[in-house]
Order: C-alpha cells, then structure tokens, then sequence
C-alpha cells in the first residue's frame, strides 16, 4: 500500500511545485491586464524563466499522472490529489513566505484527516 500512495503523491508534489514556480516567474511577471493586448501578454509571460520551468514541471507530472492512472483505481486515486494543496500551503509558507491564517490552517488539518480516510480505504 506505502509504494501506491508514494508512486500518487510524487505526480500530485510535482504539480504543487510546479505551482509555486509558476507563481514566483508570474510574480517577476507582474499583473496581467488584458488592456496591454494579448500578444504582449503572450510575450511578457512566455519569456519568463520560472514561468516556463513550471510549465516543464506540469509536463512531468502529466506523464507521471498518466502512469498512476494506468495502475489504481481513479476513485482511489484522484481524491489524493487534495495532497497538492497541502505541499502547496507548505510551500507558500516556508518558500514564497506567505501569511497562512489559522482557519486557513485549520482547513488543511480536515483535509489531511481525509486523505488519510481515503488511503486507509485502500487496504
């Protein structure tokens, strides 16, 4: 059962990061407004390194996702990818240095509770 969960939550961390870099080349980006014309967006976007590195990572983790969906269950498998906001409030925290709120935190708590109901179903 550990191998199954491991080979779900290493497509669904990849996302998650891939989330964060994207957020960090959107960032160095700045805000998007439709008023600059799509090309320039287009362009303003698609030079950014991290954008294009977050990309690559969602590349992989199709690829990776693909091989999950190919061996379990998709009842089993697709409600694991609630893990993702898990690393990814993680990440907002200890990475991009973002203020969590407590009832944010509270949430993820009810949302570790029922993965672990989920893989416990699994046995």
């Amino acid at each position: 059962m550990f191998n199954r969960i491991i080979s779900i939550l290493i497509p669904v961390t990849a996302a998650a990061i891939g989330q964060m870099i994207l957020k960090i080349g959107m960032t160095q980006v700045g805000e998007l407004k439709f008023s600059d014309g799509l090309i320039n967006i287009i362009l303003k976007t698609f030079s950014n390194r991290y954008v294009i590195g977050g990309l690559a990572f969602f590349g992989v983790n199709v690829f990776l996702w693909l091989v999950v969906l190919s061996r379990e269950k998709l009842s089993f498998a697709y409600p694991m990818v609630a893990f993702a906001y898990i690393v990814t409030i993680l990440l907002s925290k200890f990475v991009l240095h973002e203020d969590i709120p407590l009832l944010r935190w509270s949430g993820l708590v009810v949302i570790i509770v029922g993965i672990l109901m989920i893989a416990k179903s699994s046995t």
